[in-house]
Order: C-alpha cells, then sequence, then structure tokens
C-alpha cells in the first residue's frame, strides 16, 4: 500500500491514535489482515518489533506492561494468528497487565459467505481479557483505541483484545475533530477515600493486633511511587510480604520486607499462621495464600483489604474492614496515623529471625546434595549465579520444576525486576517476559530461568533478541525431560509416560541464531562458566545439565 493510500484509512487512524496515546513500540508478528497497520505504524513512526510467533508478541508486550506500568500492545494476523496469541493473552489476564491486542479479520462482506479464517475472534478472546470487540466500522476507530486503553489501565488492570477486519483497516475512517487526550500511564487513583469514621475502625484493628502482616500486591504496585512509602513501611515496623508486580517494592531483605507472599516458595510467609491480622494492600486472597485455608491462616485473623478495585473486594473471605481505594497512599497514611502495638516488634524480632536461617537452609541442602556425575544441581547453579546478581537484576522465572530452585532461592530486590509464570504456569514464557523486561531496563541484567521443555515454546524468539541486541541472558536447567510431570507421574502411578525429552544442546542452538552459547555439566567448571556467562555483553544462554528428579526445595507444604 503506497503511502497515499494510508491516508483517511482505518489503519492510519489506528496508528496515529496509538501514537498519540504514547505508543511508541508495537509487538507482532506479519499477515495479510494487518499489512495496511504494519505500513501505517512505519509512516507515524511506531517502532515494529517482529516476534516469531503470536504468544510471544503478547508476552513480550506483556513483559514490558508489568515492568513499567504502562500500556503495551501487539498486533498479530486474523485466525489462527489471533488463537494463537490467546495463551499470550492469558498470561497478561491473570497478571493484571495492561496489554492491548489488536487482531486482523478476515473482511466484513466475506463474513457470512465462506470466507476463509472466519471466526468470532471476540467470543474467543473474551474469557481472558477485559473487553474483547471486533471493529465492524470505521467510524470510531480513534474512540475505540483510546477506549481500549483506558479500560486496560482503569480498576484492576488487563488486557484488552480489538480484532479489525481489512476491508476496515483499508477503508475510510475519520480522526475526529477532538480527539481524547493521551491516557495517563500507569493506574489511575481510586477516588475512595479513608474518612475519619473508616480511620479509626482501622486504627483501633491495627493497635490491637500483636502479629500483623501486609501482604503487598500488584494493585499497590505503579511506576510512580510515592517516595515516602518505603521508609514510612520502614517506621511502622509490621512485616511486609510482596507478591507478583508488588514484588521488589520492598527489597525482600527482612524488616520490613520478607519477600514472595506464597508459603510453596518462602518458608518465612509461612509464620502467617500465627498473625491476627492480615493487611492485603493492593491484593486479594487466593491460590498464593492457600484460598484462605486454615494451613496458612488463622480462622480467627481479622482481615483488613485495601484495593481500587471493589470487585476484588472480599474474595474467598470476608474482610473485617473492606476499603476501595489506593493502597500505597492509604498505607503511608496509616503507617502515620495507626501505630503498631507495641508488642508487635517482637513478633518483627522473630521473622527476621526466621528469615535469617534461610542463608544456613540453603548451606545445609548443599551438604546433603547427591553427586550426580554429569550434571550440576540447580543449588549450585543458584550458589554460582548469586555471585553476580546486582541489586538491578531482573529475574523472570518460567513454569516447571527446574524452576522452583531459583524462584525460592532469589530474592526481589528491585521494583518491576520481578516476573513470575507460576500465574498460568505458562511453559515457556519467561523468555519474552524477560525480552520485555530488557527492553524496559536496558542497562540492568536480566536473567530468564526455563526447563528445557518449556524453552522449546519461544525458542525461535532468541532470535529476535538478537537482533534487537537484548543483552538478557537465559538459563536453561536441561533435564532431559517434562520434569514436573515426570515427578508427579511417578509419584501417583510408579511409572511415567510420554515425560522423557531428547538430550539437546541448547547452547548450540543459541549460536545457531547468533546468540553466545555456553554448556556445563561438571561442578568443578561451574564457577568459570557462569563468571563468563554473565560476562558476555550480548544475549546469552547457559544449557545446564541437571539431574532428573532433582526435586523442589520446601516441598513439604500442601497448598490445598
Amino acid at each position: 500500500m503506497q503511502e497515499h493510500k494510508l491516508e483517511g484509512s482505518g489503519a492510519l487512524c489506528v496508528a496515529q491514535a496509538l501514537h498519540a496515546h504514547g505508543i511508541e513500540h508495537v509487538y507482532g508478528v506479519c499477515g495479510d489482515h494487518i499489512n495496511a497497520l504494519y505500513a501505517a505504524l512505519y509512516q507515524v513512526g511506531i517502532k515494529l518489533i517482529g516476534m516469531r510467533s503470536e504468544s510471544a508478541a503478547v508476552q513480550m508486550a506483556d513483559g514490558y506492561a508489568r515492568a513499567t506500568g504502562r500500556p503495551a500492545v501487539a498486533m498479530v494476523t486474523g485466525g489462527p494468528g489471533h488463537t494463537n496469541a490467546i495463551t499470550g493473552l492469558a498470561v497478561a489476564h491473570a497478571a493484571a497487565s495492561p496489554v492491548i491486542l489488536i487482531s486482523g479479520l478476515t473482511p466484513v462482506v466475506q463474513r457470512h459467505r465462506g470466507g476463509q479464517q472466519v471466526m468470532e475472534q471476540a467470543r474467543i478472546a473474551a474469557p481472558v481479557t477485559k473487553q474483547a470487540r471486533e471493529l465492524l466500522h470505521g467510524d470510531h476507530l480513534w474512540e475505540d483505541i483510546a477506549l481500549a486503553i483506558r479500560v486496560a489501565l482503569s480498576g484492576t488492570p488487563g488486557p484488552v483484545s480489538l480484532s479489525i477486519p481489512v476491508d476496515v483497516l483499508t477503508g475510510p475512517a475519520p480522526v475526529p475533530a477532538r480527539t481524547h487526550s493521551q491516557a495517563p500511564h500507569g493506574k489511575p487513583l481510586s477516588s475512595g477515600q479513608l474518612d475519619a469514621g473508616v480511620l479509626e475502625r482501622i486504627r483501633t484493628l491495627i493497635g490491637e493486633a500483636r502479629k500483623p502482616a501486609v501482604i503487598l500486591g500488584a494493585q499497590a504496585w505503579r511506576p510512580a511511587l510515592p517516595p515516602g512509602l518505603l521508609p514510612a513501611l520502614q517506621e511502622w515496623n509490621i512485616p511486609v510480604f510482596t507478591v507478583e508486580q508488588a514484588q521488589g517494592m520492598v527489597p525482600d531483605e527482612g524488616g520490613p520486607g520478607f519477600g514472595y507472599a506464597d508459603p510453596f516458595f518462602n518458608a518465612t510467609f509461612r509464620e502467617l499462621r500465627q498473625a491476627d491480622l492480615v493487611i492485603l494492600a493492593g491484593a486479594h486472597i487466593d491460590f498464593h495464600s492457600c484460598f484462605g485455608g486454615p494451613q496458612l491462616l488463622d480462622p480467627t485473623a481479622k482481615i483488613l483489604q485495601i484495593h481500587p478495585d471493589a470487585a476484588r473486594l472480599e474474595v474467598c473471605l470476608p474482610a473485617d474492614i473492606a476499603v476501595c481505594a489506593d493502597p500505597a497512599q492509604a498505607l503511608m497514611l496509616l503507617a502515620k496515623k495507626a501505630p503498631a502495638h507495641p508488642e508487635a516488634a517482637e513478633w518483627m524480632a522473630s521473622l527476621m529471625k526466621r528469615h535469617a536461617s534461610k542463608a544456613s537452609y540453603w548451606r545445609e541442602m548443599l551438604d546433603s546434595l547427591p553427586k550426580t556425575p554429569g550434571s550440576v544441581h540447580p543449588l549450585e547453579l543458584c550458589l554460582a549465579l548469586s555471585r553476580h546478581a546486582t541489586p538491578r537484576t531482573g529475574i523472570v522465572v518460567d513454569a516447571g520444576d527446574f524452576v522452583h530452585w531459583p524462584r525460592t532461592f532469589f530474592t526481589a530486590r528491585a521494583p518491576g525486576h520481578w516476573m513470575d509464570a507460576s500465574l498460568m504456569g505458562n511453559l515457556g514464557g519467561s523468555l519474552p517476559l524477560a525480552m520485555g523486561m530488557q527492553q524496559a531496563f536496558p542497562d540492568d541484567p536480566v536473567w530468564a530461568f526455563v526447563g528445557d521443555g518449556g524453552f522449546g515454546f519461544y525458542s525461535w524468539d532468541l532470535a529476535t533478541a538478537v537482533e534487537l541486541k537484548l543483552p538478557i541472558k537465559v538459563i536453561v536447567g536441561n533435564d532431559r525431560a517434562w520434569g514436573i510431570e515426570k515427578r508427579l507421574q511417578l509419584a501417583d502411578y510408579g511409572h511415567d509416560t510420554g515425560c522423557d525429552l531428547p538430550d539437546i544442546r541448547y547452547d548450540q542452538y543459541a549460536e545457531l541464531v547468533g546468540a553466545s552459547g555456553f554448556h556445563v555439566n561438571d561442578r568443578d567448571t561451574l564457577d568459570d562458566v557462569v563468571a563468563s556467562f554473565v560476562a558476555t555483553p550480548g544475549p546469552a544462554l547457559l544449557n545446564v545439565d541437571i539431574p532428573q528428579l532433582a526435586g523442589r526445595p520446601l516441598g513439604d507444604f500442601k497448598r490445598y
């Protein structure tokens, strides 16, 4: 399509609206339905980042959106391009990430006349989005884009799917005389307030608690956090656990931050069973907190919930006080106006002692590890990598068995620098997520941990990291199996079926697509190989041969 053919078109209107709302780059995989959109992006100066799979395009957008709190856009063709992107939408939906997916669609004139790739794309995307629409007319495309961005950012953020037919993109679409202003980047403040009456009830609740604890969730985080939040929490001296995007808001180093709010991956969080007050700030009861079950929460414990989205209040368990308000601002106010009971200091001291025992836990476990020839245990790998970790190192952890070790071992130390695929159990997504994080923080090291099974899902997207010169470091734990399924099948049935994978040198594959490749299967050379791997300036992959059935740390806890 020549540039003059774009003038006044739906494709150009969409691109101009995206540009006006601060979108600087789009992640995508090309296809017939969206060629006009690609041309329009080029014309308005939006950079296109070409991926190798539609799901990875959405997940790289997701990684950028999670790291920055800003909306991110993925663009794919219709039909199978759209259905391939659904997994990425589901991941973004679970993470409450403001991603906009724009999919092409079969021309309107072919929809009920046997056209190729005809499907109701909005209905397919609806279960995993905040909003899913098919835009069958060009008259309001600018408004549609503005609305999508605001929906994605408002309340609890989440993905929006827009499907636009080819003939709408190539047909006329006016730019309105009065365009929508740029949507704010980040989460808008809730209008809810802690009025005097509610504040006094909260003061009483906190003042009576001997063992209060805060769970800081994704909706407490936004790009421009109040600068006084961390000092206020430190002075308040109430233990804080973090989950999802909130990880890193309060460093996981004890006093007041005690790490991941999930008992599967943080032994200190299991002490929540002793808490007599749980303050959910931008968080709600879910699988991380065992759905409020007695194995983690004392049934007599009080619950205070502060959340900007009324729909997320009192999920799973009723709260003693539930407030729809901005969590960060509310916590700062409570830290000043609702002091903790003096005996709460003893609770804080006991948690600090419990948290400090983590180092000895790892040392004792290391001494007890079996020495399997030709392999490196995941804990040995984590210890070797930890010598090179910085306060700004980004950690992205995949789903699977091997990744339980880095998920449990490494702490979150900076906002936007920790992402976990356990929300959806989406294998392989750590690679595109890490690429998005790396783009958001180009000067910070970013490490993606993935098993050999998971790496196969998005392995070709490593080529995009090479093209973009993203210096991500991918650590593949290679046990030549679908490790978690092999372990579960053996435990349940005494044998496993369909769980073994071929022995592939993924470091050699990395070199094939232009990344640096490293391989280690010997603990005696581990430190030297890791040092060279981390020091490599560009994208690199470390293939680590690990023993099968290495198990998982903290595996003694039952979530259900």
